[in-house]
Formats: C-alpha cells, sequence, structure tokens
C-alpha cells in the first residue's frame, strides 16, 4: 500500500500522478522493489530531497539492489531519514505516521483498535492464518510471511452483514 494521499485536480497533480505511474518503467530489475510504496519513496525523494545529501546515494543502493522486504522497508526508512520531520514541501503534504486511515495488519499482529482504526490493508482469505497460541502477542512472528493476518473478532464473521 503505498500510503494515504490525496490528490487535487491541478494541473500540477496530474503530471505529479503520471510521473509516478511511470515510475514502473524505472524499477530496479530486483526481486523485492515494492512497485506501490518503494516507488512512491523514490519518486518524492527525488522531487522533493535535496540531490546534494549524502544519505541519497546510500538509500538508492538499497532500493537497488533490495532483496526482500527487509531491504525495502530499510529503503523507506533511509528516505524518510533523508526528508527529516517536515510533513510539508510546498504542494506535497505527508501525513504524521500514526494518523492515516489504513494500515497493514502486521503492525500490531492483527489487533484491532476501535479507537484509532479505520481500515486494515491486505487481508485475503488466502493469507489468513491461526494464532497457534495465546493470549496474543502485540509483536508478529517473525517467521510469518509479510502477508498473513488472524481475525481480531471473535466468533464467526458473516459477510453479507456488510452489503448495502
Amino acid at each position: 500500500m503505498s500510503g494515504s494521499y490525496l490528490v487535487k485536480n491541478t494541473a500540477w497533480s496530474f503530471s505529479f500522478l503520471q510521473g509516478y505511474a511511470d515510475y514502473i518503467s524505472r524499477l530496479p530489475n530486483v526481486q523485492q522493489h515494492g512497485t506501490d510504496n518503494g516507488a512512491l519513496h523514490a519518486y518524492l525523494a527525488e522531487l522533493i530531497a535535496k540531490p546534494s545529501d549524502p544519505k541519497l546515494p546510500i538509500c538508492f543502493r538499497i532500493y537497488n539492489e533490495s532483496s526482500g522486504f527487509g531491504d525495502l522497508f530499510l529503503f523507506e526508512a533511509c528516505i524518510r531519514e533523508v526528508l527529516g520531520n517536515k510533513t510539508s514541501f510546498g504542494s506535497i503534504k505527508i501525513l504524521p505516521k500514526g494518523t492515516a486511515w489504513a494500515r497493514d495488519p502486521r503492525m500490531t499482529n492483527s489487533k484491532w483498535s476501535p479507537d484509532r482504526d479505520f481500515m486494515i490493508h491486505n487481508w485475503k482469505t488466502t493469507s489468513q492464518g491461526s494464532y497457534k497460541r495465546t493470549p496474543i502477542s502485540l509483536k508478529a512472528d517473525p517467521a510469518d510471511d509479510w502477508y498473513n493476518w488472524y481475525n481480531p473478532i471473535v466468533g464467526h464473521f458473516d459477510l453479507e452483514l456488510c452489503k448495502p
């Protein structure tokens, strides 16, 4: 998931989105490059980071040699380090951590917060697992696949109730 973003209908926004879409032709030829979030971080870095920042080549080396999610997340953290704590870059505004409307289940081992969560990303029945033990840890098992998730709802969940 490439984060949450809103786009105002302007010529600048159209150009930004076209540049992001075109980034697919520039993705590194590696196993795990993150066609969505990895590409967005790379594209944002090109647009708003200072080209002279000595950390940028290090970040892009990580990206261009990435072989799994660990490398991809390291690249994304590296770009965030380059951008700093700033959240406003002219026409681009980045929401602070913990303020978005969707997140990955792995962040809290599929636990749901009625106070903070609106939507959990990437819940697919093909990657749903069963808990091996209780109580359920807040930390995900490092041996689990990134996409694994566990149903935090006790009892049967009737999807028919979710239709209009």
